[in-house]
């Protein structure tokens, strides 16, 4: 069947600010009337799942320096003393949140992000580890990952990393073109993340992942191309491919871009679009809206297996329904509710001398919001809606149920990105860079408004 053509007016048409759908109900709906004593609960619900597993990420902010484009919660010049005592407030912090989990302490996904994790000396590295498995017990088989940036990492690190049990790695690559690179304040070359690359798989991590970024500054498709020629010459195990998020009103480092040409909508989905065939044919499966990995991964397998799931680590295999977030401005999802910690350090550190949980927001889900969820789950996972499925799951007449939405997607229908079917509906290949789009139509917070602190769709 021939897909029909995506239109520079249809790229315009739906290009919008919309979430990504890491969570549901997204961040700017959570609220700061969330408190510790709200957290506590959600642990305390969760604790009586005693033979489900966990998933814990350790939010490390710390880098040598603030790229331009970086969207994260990030500390800059950061001294040992300060990472000493940041460690310390983190074991303190799990060890709170285990005195609820004390008969539901098995992990089958541990992650570090940042920041850069690999800011740390490798006796800090084995510090916050220790505490991991001082208070949890890591299953044999469990995914242990963490965010790199290629440029500053060391063999050593890496070969420490992987004696403590690290198995996974994401390297921050971004775009091999020099003058981008030095747009966003990065200095890094092929042939250096090549070597990296290589070492980590003598070592025997797998998964070994490369995020690139379409949509920055001074981005060329000519230059876009060596990158991804680049990049396939490596073959890392998976890709995932970004679109920047220009938000200066949101992070003034940013600002610092304004003055550089960026790709205009037709021009960034071109990008996507090169790096997505070339990927293809290559031999890699899409993953979801924005990922790839080769046909034996992890990743590519659970797709297979329609076990695949996304959450705040990205799309991910792991099927521990609760993750629990540990530092600053880390996002748990557990007990039925999301809870994201301090973002400032002093409140942070605050909160924890006092033995309390660093609560900043939060959210617990009525039954609606676990309804859509899953439903915008599914769509950005496999792009398919079930009705038969999620009717059973939850017990309502799923037909019934998104009726209104099922009106406001036959205009999708009509663009040919959605096939309406009496029980199950599919997005299409042409529906698939607009998937985001789509699942806004369940999105029930949205509303007619839209909203300016996300980053845009296309």
């Amino acid at each position: 069947m021939h897909t029909p053509e995506i239109t520079a007016e249809m790229l315009v048409r739906y290009d919008r600010p919309g979430p990504r759908y890491t969570s549901y109900p997204t961040v700017p709906e959570w609220l700061e009337t969330f408190f510790a004593v709200d957290f506590r609960r959600a642990l305390y619900r969760a604790s009586k799942e005693t033979s489900q597993p966990l998933s814990l990420y350790c939010h490390i902010p710390f880098c040598e320096r603030r790229c331009a484009y970086c969207g994260c919660n990030t500390i800059v010049g950061a001294g040992d003393d300060a990472m000493d005592r940041y460690i310390d407030h983190i074991r303190a912090e799990m060890s709170l949140a285990a005195e609820y989990l004390k008969d539901r302490c098995e992990v089958t996904q541990c992650h570090w992000g940042g920041g850069t994790p690999t800011r740390l000396s490798l006796r800090q590295m084995t510090a916050l580890f220790a505490g991991i498995t001082s208070l949890y017990s890591i299953h044999r088989d469990a995914e242990i990952a963490l965010e790199t940036n290629p440029n500053t990492v060391t063999e050593e690190q890496i070969r420490h990393l992987r004696a403590l049990g690290f198995n996974r790695i994401s390297f921050g690559v971004q775009d091999l073109a020099p003058e981008v690179q030095r747009a966003i304040g990065r200095n890094q070359d092929a042939e250096g993340i090549r070597k990296m690359t290589d070492f980590c798989r003598e070592l025997g991590f797998s998964g070994i992942n490369m995020d690139l970024i379409y949509g920055l500054p001074l981005q060329q498709m000519a230059a876009w191309e060596k990158t991804m020629e680049g990049i396939l010459a490596m073959r890392p195990d998976r890709v995932a491919l970004y679109s920047y998020a220009h938000l200066p009103q949101r992070f003034e480092h940013q600002r610092i871009l304004d003055k550089l040409p960026r790709p205009d909508t037709a021009e960034k989905y071109a990008l996507f679009a090169f790096a997505r065939r070339v990927l293809l044919e290559a031999g890699y499966r899409a993953i979801g809206m924005d990922h790839f990995a080769v046909p034996e991964d992890e990743l590519a397998l659970s797709l297979e297996a329609g076990t695949l799931n996304r959450n705040f680590m990205g799309y991910t295999v792991s099927q521990a329904p609760d993750q629990i977030g540990f530092g600053l401005s880390a996002i748990s999802e557990i007990g039925g509710c999301y809870s994201q910690n301090q973002k400032a350090m002093p409140l942070y550190e605050q909160a924890l001398r006092k033995g309390e949980f660093p609560v900043d927001r939060g959210m617990t889900l009525s039954s609606d919001d676990l309804i859509r969820r899953w439903t915008i789950r599914r769509l950005m996972c496999s792009f398919v809606l079930d009705h038969k499925e999620a009717s059973e799951l939850f017990q309502v007449d799923s037909l019934a149920y998104f009726e209104e939405e099922h009106k406001l997607l036959k205009a999708y229908e009509d663009e040919g990105m959605i096939l309406l079917g009496a029980y199950r509906w599919q997005v299409t290949p042409l529906g698939m860079p607009f998937i985001r789009n789509i699942c806004m139509i369940f999105d029930a917070y949205l509303g007619t408004e839209g909203k300016t602190l996300f980053s845009r769709t296309i």
